[in-house]
């Protein structure tokens, strides 16, 4: 590729402990396959300093995250249950801001249980398509013409394996490859 892609790293992995190694390995995996891995710490949250209220640096950030997906051509989102059975809600506003744009999504999960296996039985309907979350979430991925990657991995790897990943930044230098052609 002449001019390097750039993907935007979508997923919750910004709240994980080691928030800056994931994002530093993720990163080196996408220069690899002819990304740059553009993280959500990218930013420069400098810009938030002289704001006095919480709410005002919540917002910025909004728009700091809006200004990196903007200079990227993709996707790539960590689609892993978080906080409950369904994907990080942040995750998914910058699947349908990107899908919006009309930017390729790409996604994949640690968790390859359906979302109607994993949510709690109760008197409201789940959707019975076997998605791996709201079909709002796959939609996208299946529209750029992939599939989520799903990896089955032991629990106490599921916030940290890449090895789903990997798997989806293969498939989106493939995905990139073919429309070169």
């Amino acid at each position: 590729m002449a001019d390097t892609m750039r993907a935007y790293l979508a997923g919750p992995d910004v709240f994980f402990p080691d928030a800056a190694g994931i994002g530093g390995a993720k990163k080196e995996i996408c220069a690899r396959h002819g990304f740059e891995g553009v993280y959500p710490l990218d930013a420069d949250f400098s810009e938030l300093s002289g704001l006095e209220s919480p709410g005002a640096q919540g917002h910025k950030s909004f728009d700091l995250m809006v200004g990196l997906m903007d200079r990227c051509q993709l996707v790539i989102a960590n689609l892993t249950p978080f906080r409950g059975p369904s994907m990080d809600v942040g995750t998914a506003i910058e699947i349908g801001y990107m899908h919006g744009c009309g930017k390729p999504v790409c996604g994949y999960t640690n968790v390859v249980a359906a979302y109607s296996e994993r949510v709690e039985a109760d008197d409201f309907l789940v959707e019975p398509f076997g998605l791996m979350d709201n079909l709002m979430v796959e939609g996208p991925i299946y529209r750029t013409g992939l599939e989520v990657v799903r990896t089955n991995v032991p629990p106490q790897e599921v916030y940290t394996s890449l090895d789903g990943f990997t798997r989806c930044v293969e498939q989106a230098a493939q995905l990139l490859l073919r429309e070169q052609l």
